[in-house]
């Protein structure tokens, strides 16, 4: 083999190495674009771990968003969850856990994102994650006690 040769093989070489060593993120789980309904029936869980039906944390649906796409779309799967909790939380006091729990989910997702655009979606959520005036004291206690669920263990 000629000096050429043996160059031009270790240049191969090295830069298949090099392809094998980098890695993609980790795609956004299918699960987390399941829609509200399939999200929301996860959520009963609550203040218990709230995982998806292939097992998927809510907080690593927001760390794995990479993308504006992604955002998006779990800012659409989620924001959606929120306004259909809100609406119940005032007369509802699991509603209301539920709507702190995702609140909470969304936040700790956001914060351990390499993305900073997560948190955007967790300011979003976090701004729909409020009880209106007439929610009582039981309401605002749950809503509370979800937050701190879904920051601990969403």
């Amino acid at each position: 083999m000629t000096t050429r040769a043996r160059a031009c093989a270790v240049v191969t070489l090295a830069l298949l190495l090099l392809a094998g060593c980098t890695k993609e993120p980790d795609p956004v789980p299918a699960a987390c674009f399941d829609g509200p309904a399939a999200l929301l029936s996860a959520l009963e869980h609550a203040p218990g771990a709230v995982v998806l039906a292939d097992g998927t944390r809510l907080s690593r649906c927001v760390s794995a968003a990479r993308t504006d796409a992604d955002i998006q779309s779990l800012g659409l799967v989620f924001v959606r969850m929120a306004d259909t909790l809100r609406a119940q939380a005032a007369r509802d006091p699991a509603a209301a856990l539920r709507l702190g729990y995702l609140a909470g989910a969304v936040k700790a997702g956001a914060a351990s994102s390499a993305s900073g655009i997560t948190m955007q979606l967790a300011r979003r959520v976090e701004q729909v994650a409020t009880l209106e005036e007439n929610a009582g004291a039981a309401a605002a206690a749950a809503l509370r006690r979800g937050r701190r669920a879904g920051e601990r263990s969403g």
